[in-house]
């Protein structure tokens, strides 16, 4: 079972801090099904602070309070022998359904957009998370873009970083238009950053121009892109650059958006360390 991300956890304890003055959440928690000593123990022992149950839901100390996390695995809160792997298993399916059931509640949007980045959407009649197997995970593949600018060694590598950590927090915050376009300045960062660094290499004559579009052909100039790499960058930049798309769901347009820029972000970073490594001038087999 994949977890769901640590930035998803806050906006759950957001949400269900926000209800627990307003709501009878033993109440709702019992009618969907929660098992009564989870209820219980969620009530007495931590009186619903959402902080310390969902952190230690992860950690597993929830199912264990009184011999710290493991210590007799037949002393815990369910009263069945419980050893660490499925203690770890039984935490993570808490953690799902509580996301699920705080996409119910007042202000659970930020926690349905959080589960996306992070891969899921949600069931919420039956308090359930499905994995989007056949959409990219953008909290997956967005460490790995963050990984990729670090290790590139550009001037401005954290200018980049915060454009990808804004884009995905303002698409948390159902900022949609302002996500999308971060979104774009990602892609733009990184073909300014890896424009300037094979001009400052001195390897080739051609002058570096001004403008995105001008510096997609001139990486296409002096080799860097095919033809058709130039016209797909081109392509993906002005999609995230225009204004909307009409019949596009506004949450799906930065959300695409999200992932088309840290997917094409990622080729340029791929194809710019081996770049790099033939001084600004080829690309090896490897």
């Amino acid at each position: 079972m994949k977890q769901v991300s640590q930035r998803t956890l806050v906006r759950i304890m957001e949400v269900l801090g926000a209800a627990s003055p307003v709501t009878n959440l033993s109440r709702l928690l019992y009618e969907y099904d929660f098992p009564d000593w989870f209820v219980v123990h969620a009530s007495s022992y931590y009186q619903f602070s959402w902080d310390g149950i969902l952190m230690s839901l992860r950690n597993v100390g929830f199912f264990f309070p009184d011999t710290g996390y493991f210590g007799m695995s037949t002393d815990n809160i369910t009263g069945r022998y419980l050893d660490k792997v499925e203690a770890q298993q039984w935490g993570e399916y808490f953690i799902q359904r509580l996301a699920a059931l705080a996409t119910t509640l007042p202000n659970g949007n930020s926690v349905v957009n959080s589960l996306q980045l992070d891969g899921y959407s949600v069931n919420s009649r039956k308090l359930t998370l499905i994995p989007l197997e056949d959409i990219v995970s953008a909290q997956e593949e967005g460490d790995a873009l963050t990984a990729r600018v670090k290790s590139a060694g550009f001037t401005n590598a954290q200018t980049v970083l915060q454009h990808i950590a804004d884009a995905k927090n303002l698409f948390v915050e159902s900022k949609y238009h302002p996500s999308l376009n971060e979104s774009r300045n990602v892609l733009q960062c990184l073909v300014d950053d890896i424009s300037s660094d094979t001009q400052n290499s001195g390897a080739h004559s051609t002058k570096l121009p001004g403008g995105t579009a001008n510096r997609i052909a001139y990486l296409r100039e002096v080799g860097f892109l095919t033809t058709d790499e130039e016209a797909a960058y081109k392509s993906a930049w002005v999609a995230l650059s225009a204004g909307s798309h009409p019949g596009v769901p506004d949450r799906d347009e930065a959300r695409i958006g999200l992932i088309l820029a840290i997917e094409f972000g990622q080729l340029l970073l791929l194809k710019f360390s081996n770049w790099k490594a033939n001084v600004h001038k080829k690309f090896s087999n490897r």
